[in-house]
């Protein structure tokens, strides 16, 4: 083992991973040098999720890993939202130590070492050619399932400036692409003299650069600017592609979550998209069987979902989440119809996907590789977020190239691959 090495396993959304990234940078510019989580180091960190009761049992299932191979000297650290004040995680096994995410800089100090002379910790770029910006952290919403915004605090919106500087310097260090993550995506800016949207800070990010893609990931229609998509219609760099989260069509279901907008206001959004978005796709949460849902619920959803163009659907099955509003329910659903109900959807999804996929016959899609698969085939990720595979040379990797769709195979698209576009 090195003198001062580090791993790092992740749990949960890309906030999480944005955060993993920080960590990972701080440790790296402490001199610190990553290897592969499992492996004896000298600090091995769990990013640790609790927005399910399953998240927190990996949670603490993979401390007890790190905890296995730790060497003499060496320290498990847990931080993220388990490890938050009112996180699954009360109690650590073993000996790790506990970093919450609100304090994830004194990583160092927590360790008692310093860093390196003459070295200057990034401000968090990862070993990747798609880079996670998290431009927000924390929660308003205060839905009855959810134990977030306890757990990471109210709602923090990056300043504009801010994160178009960090935007520009991935640029600068070879990024294709920049992911802008948070907790609650929709309402960045809400907090910010002038308040700006999410519209707003994409314009700025690409009036600042020059070739780099930016992806919206994961964000909720509550307060979601209609602007975006104007943009998206007429910026190429700016990816047709939006995850927005549904949880269920029901309006009676929502406001009993406390989700802060109708169906109604869902459909305005993804009708908008598909009418002026080329290369448009979309992929959405949804919840199973929350407290109340009934089988003309579950009707109206699979109903919703057949004549909705989705590529990819989250499917899981509500748990009970302590400390939530929604956990004193009294009307659960049996977990034998939550399943059933998951499966059906999970079928249907399938189906969706297909056809999501086969509307892509014949166009041509920007796709930036990642990674050779086999002999003279590389995988990567087009602009609209579908994953492409393609016969090439090793020239294409980490580019960005002009594939043109031909078929599928299983939930990948194959293409043939033109002459590169841009060098990246």
């Amino acid at each position: 083992m090195d003198q001062y090495s580090f791993s790092i396993a992740t749990l949960g959304c890309r906030a999480n991973q944005a955060d993993s990234d920080r960590l990972r940078a701080i440790l790296n510019g402490a001199g610190f040098q990553e290897k592969p989580f499992g492996e004896p180091v000298t600090c091995s960190v769990v990013n640790t999720c609790t927005v399910t009761a399953e998240a927190d049992r990996k949670s603490r299932q993979l401390l007890r890993r790190a905890l296995r191979v730790l060497p003499e000297g060496g320290q498990a650290i847990a931080t993220g939202c388990a490890v938050a004040k009112r996180g699954g995680l009360g109690k650590l096994p073993g000996a790790a130590l506990r970093l919450p995410p609100d304090r994830r800089e004194e990583i160092l100090a927590l360790l008692q070492v310093e860093s390196c002379p003459g070295r200057e910790i990034p401000s968090g770029v990862s070993a990747k050619t798609r880079a996670l910006l998290k431009i927000q952290d924390g929660c308003d919403q205060f839905c009855t399932f959810c134990i977030v915004p306890y757990v990471r605090g109210r709602s923090k919106s990056i300043p504009l400036a801010q994160v178009v500087e960090k935007a520009v310097e991935f640029e600068q260090n070879g990024y294709s692409e920049i992911v802008l993550t948070g907790i609650h995506l929709a309402i960045w800016g809400h907090d910010l003299e002038e308040e700006p949207n999410l519209a707003t800070l994409a314009q700025a990010i690409l009036e600042a650069t020059q070739s780099i893609q930016v992806r919206i990931s994961s964000v909720e229609p509550d307060r979601f600017p209609l602007s975006l998509i104007d943009l998206m219609a007429k910026e190429p760099r700016l990816c047709p592609y939006l995850h927005l989260v549904l949880q269920h069509p029901s309006d009676k279901l929502l406001e009993r979550m406390h989700r802060g907008y109708t169906l109604a206001t869902y459909e305005e959004i993804v009708n908008k998209f598909f009418d002026q978005v080329p290369l448009a796709t979309l992929s959405s949460d949804i919840m199973i069987g929350f407290p109340g849902e009934d089988e003309d619920d579950h009707k109206l959803l699979k109903s919703f979902l057949k004549r909705t163009p989705y590529h990819h659907l989250h499917v899981f099955p509500y748990s009970v989440r302590p400390g939530t509003a929604a956990s004193k329910f009294k009307d659960k659903v049996p977990k034998e119809v939550q399943k059933r109900r998951r499966d059906e959807v999970l079928r249907l999804g399938e189906k969706l996907k297909i056809a999501s996929l086969r509307r892509m016959y014949g166009k041509t899609l920007e796709v930036i590789f990642e990674q050779e698969t086999r002999p003279g085939w590389f995988k990567g990720t087009a602009i609209n977020g579908m994953s492409v595979l393609g016969k090439a040379g090793p020239a294409v990797l980490n580019r960005k190239v002009p594939v043109t769709v031909r078929r599928r195979l299983g939930s990948d698209l194959v293409g043939d691959v033109g002459l590169i576009a841009t060098e990246i």
